[in-house]
């Protein structure tokens, strides 16, 4: 088994180590990549060949194109990249394929995000979707599923107000938000002082700050410059809220690193849709 990554080959057992480690990257990053098996029916080695120099042609750096030991075989690793993107990228494939006499052609589309998916696995998966010809040209892909449940994912959530009512009135928001995936860990603080000495940011878990640009002793605006200072600055998800209805204010906060905007007083159910719509970005 080969695997050719742009103009790179990798020969052998390297598959399994490439796989392993996109996966490594995919778990880390919270993101998805895409494996995509194509199957060439006739058996027709011109137009295998020509796919797949259409394919390194259409590939972008990151992309890896691989062989397996059956010689009708083509497979794609598209990291960063889900079901959507990978049907895009074959619709673009498939552009190209009247000039080829292509096909006729099948697809498969797995999705990996789950640690125990080996590579084994997922190219059985893709095979058995693809069991039954076609017969008639071009690229037909069917979506596949793993039957792997994504990751439970820990989600720091910290929320940042003055007023105490308005706090636990949050908190009770948050944690009525039911993600599948995802465990919410919330805690309140009345003031970004007790946040920043506090040992509650220095964990890996992506975090979510739910915070007021005002407040007693160290104020939002201050926490929000503190936490895109830190290393990791990438796991936090910030929402900024205020009574400042200046658009100066916002730019700046937007300017500064923050994710989202809330203008107080607001209802509790847009609340809850954006928080969940944030919590859900934290896979993509």
């Amino acid at each position: 088994m080969s695997i050719r990554k742009n103009s790179e080959v990798i020969e052998g057992a390297f598959f399994r180590y490439v796989f392993n480690l996109l996966r490594a990257n995919v778990l880390r990053d919270r993101r998805t990549m895409s494996l995509v098996l194509l199957r060439e029916e006739r058996g027709d080695s011109r137009i295998a060949r020509m796919l797949k120099e259409k394919l390194t042609e259409m590939l972008r750096e990151k992309d890896v194109l691989f062989e397996t030991e059956h010689p009708d075989e083509i497979g794609l690793l598209l990291p960063n990249s889900g079901k959507e993107e990978a049907v895009g990228f074959l619709q673009r494939l498939q552009k190209v394929c009247p000039g080829m006499e292509c096909g006729p052609f099948q697809a498969a589309i797995l999705e990996v995000y789950h640690p125990e998916l080996t590579s084994e696995n997922a190219l059985a998966i893709c095979r058995k979707a693809m069991a039954e010809p076609q017969g008639q040209d071009g690229i037909h892909f069917v979506h596949v599923e793993s039957g792997l449940d994504r990751p439970v994912l820990e989600v720091k959530v910290s929320i940042l107000d003055g007023d105490r009512l308005f706090r636990e009135l949050l908190q009770m928001a948050v944690e009525r938000i039911d993600l599948a995936g995802v465990r919410l860990q919330v805690r309140t603080f009345a003031d970004g002082l007790v946040l920043s000495q506090s040992d509650w940011t220095d964990s890996w878990h992506p975090h979510l700050v739910v915070m007021s640009d005002v407040l007693p002793k160290r104020n939002g605006l201050d926490v929000l410059h503190e936490l895109r200072k830190m290393p990791n600055q990438e796991k936090f998800t910030i929402l900024m809220m205020t009574r400042h209805n200046s658009e100066e204010d916002m730019i700046y906060a937007y300017e500064s690193g923050t994710d989202g905007y809330l203008l107080k007083p607001f209802n509790l159910r847009l609340f809850e849709a954006q928080v969940k719509r944030m919590l859900a970005g934290l896979w993509s």
